[in-house]
Formats: structure tokens, C-alpha cells, sequence
């Protein structure tokens, strides 16, 4: 079993990443593209960093693009992610997020410790219907629970099939 390290600034931009990466997954049966930016503070040294992240979508595949906007301005940095989650009981969906390849630029440490730390591991989630239009997600890496308001059944977020014996 590997072990690996996950410092402060990787756990902050993982939680980010992952976070945009299933909230824009509520809307996986369609096209869109979502945006948003995340601010870091470090209380101690009282440093700040903004990122932001372009998410694109289609049935079958996830780009997200991040890229340091303050106090550097950076290139961005390119995941190429496949969901797989499946229905594992009628009220919850469960599975990963796959990182197919990545494009990250060289300059930029923090995103090159983000791309080694996902080659090693899927992205692991679950999501559990608490009402209609409203779930409760488990972000396993960091075992973080949000709720999620979304207008798609579990059954829609079901995307990845069984395999079928050859």
C-alpha cells in the first residue's frame, strides 16, 4: 500500500478541485462550463493565492483547467478526468473520478503536486439523497461532507456501467 504525504496547500487545492469537479458533475447529462475562483490565506506568513478554474463537461469526460491568478499570474494547468459512479443502493451513488492525462504547467510547484497525488489515486466519492433536489456528498480524500442542491436524479449521475464478463 503507498502512502503519500498531503501538506496544507495540496489538502486546500484538492478540496477545491474536487469540489468543482462534482458540482459541476450535477449537471453531467448536459454540456456546461463552470467557473469559479478559490482564495487561500495563510494566517501565519498572511500570504494570499487566487486560483481559478474553468470546468467543461461532457456525458463522458471532465476538463478542468486551474491556474494561479494572484500573487503570480500563471498558465494554466490541464485534468483530463472520466467519471465512473454507480448506483450503490436506491438512495446513493458511488465512485471515482479518473485522471486520463494532464497538462500541467512547470512553473507552477502546487499544481505539480496535485497531478502526482491524483496519478496514484482516484478521485473517490459518494453521493447519498437526503430529500428531493437536495444530497449529501462525501468527498473521501479529505473526508469532507457537503450538501448538494441539484436538480438531477441519482440515477442520471449513474454514468459508469458494470462491467460485463468476457
Amino acid at each position: 500500500m503507498k502512502c503519500q504525504h498531503v501538506n496544507k496547500v495540496r489538502a486546500l487545492l484538492m478540496t477545491l478541485f474536487f469540489s468543482v469537479l462534482i458540482f459541476s458533475g450535477q449537471s453531467i447529462a448536459g454540456n456546461k462550463i463552470e467557473h469559479t475562483e478559490q482564495v487561500q490565506y495563510d494566517m501565519k506568513s498572511g500570504e494570499e493565492s487566487i486560483y481559478t478554474v474553468e470546468v467543461s463537461e461532457s456525458h463522458d469526460r471532465i476538463l478542468a483547467l486551474i491556474a494561479e491568478v494572484s500573487p503570480t499570474l500563471k498558465p494554466y494547468s490541464e485534468f483530463h478526468f472520466t467519471p465512473c459512479l454507480k448506483k450503490s443502493s436506491p438512495d446513493s451513488v458511488a465512485g471515482t473520478y479518473h485522471l486520463d492525462s494532464e497538462n500541467v504547467e512547470q512553473s507552477d510547484a502546487h499544481m505539480k503536486q496535485i497531478a502526482s497525488f491524483m496519478k496514484l489515486q482516484n478521485l473517490s466519492v459518494q453521493l447519498t439523497e437526503l430529500a428531493p433536489g437536495e444530497d449529501l456528498l462525501l468527498m473521501k480524500q479529505n473526508n469532507m461532507l457537503i450538501t448538494v442542491n441539484t436538480t438531477d436524479t441519482l440515477d442520471m449521475l449513474a454514468t459508469c456501467k458494470p462491467h460485463s464478463p468476457s
